[in-house]
C-alpha cells in the first residue's frame, strides 16, 4: 500500500512539474511582456511567443467622444500588424505617445491597469488585456487602449 501511495505521489509530482508554471504566474508574465513591448513600440517581437490564436481584437476608446465613432475596433493576425497600424496612427511628433500604468489586477482572463490619477492628452494608454489558456499556455484575445485625445 505504501508503495502504491509513493508511486501515485511521484506521478502527481511529475504531472505538476510537466504543466510548468501556475496560470497566475504565466498571466503576470504575459501582461509584463505585452506592457513592455507596447510602451517601447516593439510589439512585433511578441510574435515569436505565439500569443495570438486566430486573431487579436483591439479596441481604442476615445476619452473625449461619446456615441458613434467613440470606439475604434480592429482585428490583427500578428503583433507586427498591430504595431504597424499604431505607428501609422502617429502624427509627426510621435503623438499619441504610448503609456502604461501599474496593474490593478491580473486574474480570470483579464489584466486591468490603474488610471485613477487621470490621463493626459496626446497619450494612448494600455487599458486592458484579455487572455485565455490553451494547453496550459496563455494567449491574448483582446487589448483595449484608452486614447487621451
Amino acid at each position: 500500500m505504501i508503495k502504491i501511495c509513493l508511486v501515485l505521489a511521484l506521478i502527481l509530482f511529475a504531472a505538476a512539474f510537466a504543466l510548468g508554471q501556475s496560470p497566475s504566474a504565466s498571466a503576470d508574465e504575459l501582461q509584463k511582456s505585452v506592457a513592455e513591448a507596447y510602451k517601447s513600440k516593439t510589439m512585433k517581437t511578441l510574435d515569436s511567443q505565439k500569443l495570438i490564436q486566430g486573431s487579436l481584437s483591439v479596441r481604442i476608446v476615445h476619452s473625449l467622444m461619446e456615441g458613434k465613432g467613440s470606439v475604434v475596433r480592429r482585428s490583427f493576425k500578428t503583433f507586427a500588424q498591430l504595431d504597424a497600424w499604431l505607428k501609422k496612427r502617429e502624427r509627426e511628433e510621435g503623438a499619441p505617445f504610448r503609456q502604461v500604468s501599474e496593474v490593478v489586477k491580473c486574474a480570470k482572463g483579464h489584466c486591468a491597469y490603474n488610471y485613477d490619477n487621470g490621463i493626459l492628452h496626446n497619450q494612448l494608454y494600455l487599458h486592458d488585456i484579455y487572455y485565455r489558456f490553451r494547453n496550459g499556455k496563455p494567449y491574448i484575445t483582446r487589448i483595449d487602449l484608452l486614447d487621451g485625445d
